[in-house]
């Protein structure tokens, strides 16, 4: 005979003392563990559990799984019984409300919604790493307690066939009156369609309650069950901002993409949701916190603020010398669209003056550049057509067009759309500025120069060569602006300033080695050693007072253009980037098949490693983070050594073995161009000058025979990269492949009858073989792009870096005729992106039996780290 269940009922050692509620998984009963004397929770299941031996067996088996969950956010489970035909749980009695009557009452306040989520997802994140599955997650299953949120009742009795509607469990509605209610609305869509529920179903489920959490409302809604269904399967929430404007674009991010369709694009662990929603709502970083809108409120409300008015006015008669307290300064995360991540090369981010919009560099999945530009009052970013391969964006005064560089022109684009026009060429682009009056500066290999922002001609107002100066940036007049100069020790280091008029330059902060930016009411803002700070000046004089104020640490920056990721504007907002790399790169050994051996060195700022013939020394240039100004260093792989090779302040890279390993060739810049030279391995003895003819170059590869150096020239009037030769015994020099196009990247063949290198006639860099010295046929063997060619050591294989930084490999036939496979990709390479024009130098090195890869590759590039929005960043900062 079955018991009936009601107060004074025993089951087992437990007393029913009162019922708590009931749901289509059974009643809960308030009792007393009459053993330890203490109150407990007991949930008589249903009846047709004790008649299914399954569900019997499925019961006992993850009730002892559950019993074994030790967390601070899951209700513990006690006990499990039998007894009369009654099938129970015993668990934690809780004292509080469920989160649905919590939501009946209207959305929680921000700090809750995150402090409960991050809760509740670490909970489920306890759970899926013990192989269970709740299946059932909604705000009735979650209790608020004193002590937090609490997750309860895991789904034990669920089967994996279709859902039955008519069973579901109801609880109190919290939308109008005629609504469809339901745990079917906490539903993903796989298990609407019978599929097997697995973690990223719960993650759909929290989705919903984090969005009912911050709204009030649900995200998908019907009048029907099938609307219903219909709007969980295909349709689209309303944004969180539109019913809460402030909601975090962070926290609307994330749950966006719990609500993803499809499991593979929605999170992929409950443990990832928890780390961003306690780092949207860290107390280190407030990126939590939407900036303050002023909305549009009901009569009475708008009433209110005149009566405040008033008040105001009628203090300021008695406190007319009391400074009105500063506006708070408010911190907000700036998250990447869907599928897109953040360019970490410098100056990819720009404010527009009024603070409300930023153009960002982003990168899709499929390796593509575009800017994407965001109203910092929404949370959708849109790209920008034309602008494929864009760097450096920055504003007009208007904030109605952007200019950027690419393909070493300067570009113009409204940023409601249409294609961009050509201002200028804008050799080796190194920053750009726009005026109120149409001026644009732009840093190039040049200098500083000016155009209009109509386009025509461009003067040269301040000269400097290979970058050496750089990220101009007007100040608030238009008329001033700064720059930072590394002109070697000619003059001082650090950023200058200078009159666009009259540019007679001056020194405003010595030691700068990266962007900067003025704002108001009087600060410099510029990085150093990986902090950004804030210098305060004299708005007229620019002279330095006091000591540099710290704004944030570990900001990304990028000492090859040395520049910070960070951007201000006139209104007050300031925007910035962490990041952990900062530029360096490590020298990581990697196997044919994509596996990690070992690193060569901690990470650093490395350029061009070499291998020598024998494999047993690999020369670098290791430059400075600062300056990135590099020396020659050689790591000896056989004793675990390593040795500078060169000791010069200027910078000195792009290394080369001789073919017997006893000479490195390199270019030095310590007399004002890049010029070739040669020096001893060993590291004794001196370096020797091969060529100075005031061209800027750099060497690709020595012939086998030891005879030739080939090497890449720039030519400061044609503006694009050849190919020259030169004979090491006599020093003659012969051009090889010299075109309207940009050729680098040059190897020689193994046996010295081929020659692979680089060329963009077809419109992108590509990869061509040709035979040598008669130059009597040409073959292109890479695929919809690619850069950086290594022969193998038997010459049967070629490798490159494809557009989407892929190592590459292609079978080749260098006979009496030449011919080439498909290129297969082997994996994914990431190394660091370094051009000499627009030919990228080689940034990896391959053992002879090609079984290894020794790769120069960028640390901490995630690209989906969200930035950091402040706005009125200054409060606090300016003089009491």
């Amino acid at each position: 005979m079955t018991i009936q269940v009601a107060t004074g009922t025993r089951l087992g050692p437990y007393e029913i003392v009162s019922r708590i509620g009931a749901g289509g998984m059974g009643e809960v009963w308030r009792a007393r563990d009459t053993r330890l004397d203490r109150s407990v929770a007991v949930k008589v299941l249903p009846a047709h559990f004790a008649g299914d031996p399954f569900l019997r067996a499925r019961f006992d088996r993850e009730a002892r799984t559950i019993s074994q969950l030790n967390h601070p956010n899951i209700c513990t489970l006690y006990d499990i019984g039998h007894e009369g035909g009654v099938d129970y749980l015993v668990m934690e009695l809780l004292e509080g409300e469920t989160l649905a009557d919590r939501i009946s009452k209207g959305p929680l306040p921000m700090p809750e919604v995150l402090r409960y989520g991050a809760q509740i997802a670490d909970a489920l994140a306890r759970a899926h790493r013990a192989g269970i599955v709740h299946r059932d997650l909604k705000p009735g299953n979650i209790m608020i307690t004193k002590a937090g949120a609490k997750l309860l009742d895991f789904g034990l009795a669920k089967s994996n066939a279709p859902t039955a509607f008519d069973g579901v469990t109801q609880h109190k509605p919290l939308t109008q009156e005629g609504t469809i209610l339901g745990t079917f609305q906490y539903m993903a869509p796989e298990q609407l369609g019978g599929e097997e529920a697995d973690e990223r179903t719960d993650i759909f489920g929290f989705g919903v309650v984090l969005y009912e959490m911050a709204t009030g409302g649900r995200p998908f809604e019907g009048k029907t069950r099938t609307s219903l269904i219909a709007a969980i399967v295909s349709g689209e929430p309303k944004p969180m901002s539109q019913i809460q404007p402030l909601t975090p674009p962070a926290l609307e991010h994330v749950v966006n993409k719990c609500l993803s369709k499809d499991p593979d694009d929605r999170w992929q662990n409950a443990h990832d949701i928890a780390e961003e929603l306690k780092w949207i709502g860290g107390a280190g970083s407030s990126a939590g916190v939407a900036a303050p809108l002023i909305v549009g409120g009901k009569p009475r409300e708008r009433l209110g603020w005149m009566a405040a008015v008033v008040v105001a006015g009628g203090a300021a008669v008695f406190f007319a010398t009391r400074r009105p307290d500063p506006p708070p300064r408010v911190e907000t995360a700036v998250v990447p669209p869907e599928g897109v991540a953040f360019s970490y090369d410098g100056g990819s981010i720009a404010l527009s003056d009024d603070g409300r919009q930023v153009a960002f560099v982003g990168r899709g999945a499929d390796g593509k550049s575009l800017i994407w530009v965001r109203s910092l009052g929404s949370s959708v970013a849109r790209p920008l057509a034309g602008t494929e391969g864009a760097s450096f964006p920055f504003w007009s005064a208007d904030a109605k067009s952007i200019a950027f560089a690419a393909g070493d022109k300067l570009k113009r684009v409204s940023v409601t759309g249409g294609s961009p026009e050509i201002l200028a060429d804008a050799p080796q682009f190194e920053g750009g500025t726009w005026n109120r009056q149409g001026d644009i500066l732009m840093s190039t290999r040049l200098g500083i120069q000016r155009v209009s922002a109509a386009g025509g001609k461009v003067n040269v107002i301040i000269a400097g060569t290979n970058g050496a100066l750089s990220s101009p940036r007007f100040l608030t007049d238009g008329k001033r602006f700064l720059f930072t100069s590394l002109r070697g020790s000619s003059q001082t280091d650090g950023l200058y300033v200078a009159l666009l008029d009259e540019p007679k330059e001056r020194i405003a902060l010595p030691g700068v080695y990266s962007n900067a930016a003025y704002a108001r009411p009087g600060f410099i803002l510029y990085s150093r050693d990986g902090d950004l700070r804030a210098q305060r000046v004299d708005p007229k004089t620019l002279k330095a007072e006091g000591d540099p104020i710290r704004l944030a640490d570990r900001v990304q920056y990028d000492p090859g253009r040395k520049a910070a990721l960070f951007a201000v504007s006139d209104a007050g907002s300031l925007l910035y980037l962490e990041g952990e790399g900062a530029g360096k790169t490590e020298l990581v050994w990697v196997s044919r098949d994509g596996k990690d051996l070992g690193t060569l060195a901690p990470p650093a700022m490395f350029f061009s490693p070499q291998l020598s013939h024998d494999e047993k020394r690999v020369a670098v240039d290791l430059s400075d983070m600062q300056t990135a100004s590099g020396d020659l260093w050689m790591f000896d792989l056989v004793h675990g050594v390593s040795t500078r090779l060169t000791y010069d302040p200027a910078n000195e890279s792009a290394p080369q073995w001789s073919p017997d390993d006893r000479r490195i060739f390199f270019f030095s810049e310590k007399r004002g161009h890049r010029d070739l030279y040669d020096r001893p391995s060993s590291g004794t003895g001196v370096e020797e000058l091969l060529l100075a003819d005031g061209t800027e170059k750099s060497p690709l590869d020595v012939s086998p025979d030891g005879q030739l150096l080939a090497y890449m020239v720039v030519d400061p009037a044609k503006r694009n990269a050849d190919v020259w030769l030169m004979q090491l015994a006599t020093r003659k020099t012969t051009p090889l492949l010299t075109t309207p196009f940009n050729e680098g990247g040059l190897q020689f063949s193994p046996n010295g009858k081929w020659i692979v290198y680089t060329s963009d006639e077809s419109g992108r860099s590509e990869i061509y073989v040709q035979q040598f010295p008669d130059s009597t046929g040409k073959w292109i063997v890479s695929r919809r792009g690619g850069t950086m060619p290594v022969w193998s050591a038997d010459g049967r294989q070629i490798y490159y870096i494809s557009s989407e930084q892929k190592m590459m490999s292609v079978p080749v036939s260098p006979g009496t005729s030449f011919d080439a496979g498909m290129p297969v990709a082997l994996f994914d390479a990431h190394v660091r992106k370094y051009s000499l024009v627009l030919i990228p130098v080689r940034q990896y090195a391959v053992t002879g039996d090609g079984s290894k890869f020794l790769l120069n590759r960028v640390v901490g590039e995630a690209g989906t780290r969200p930035m950091t929005l402040v706005q009125n960043w200054s409060s606090g900062l300016e003089r009491p």
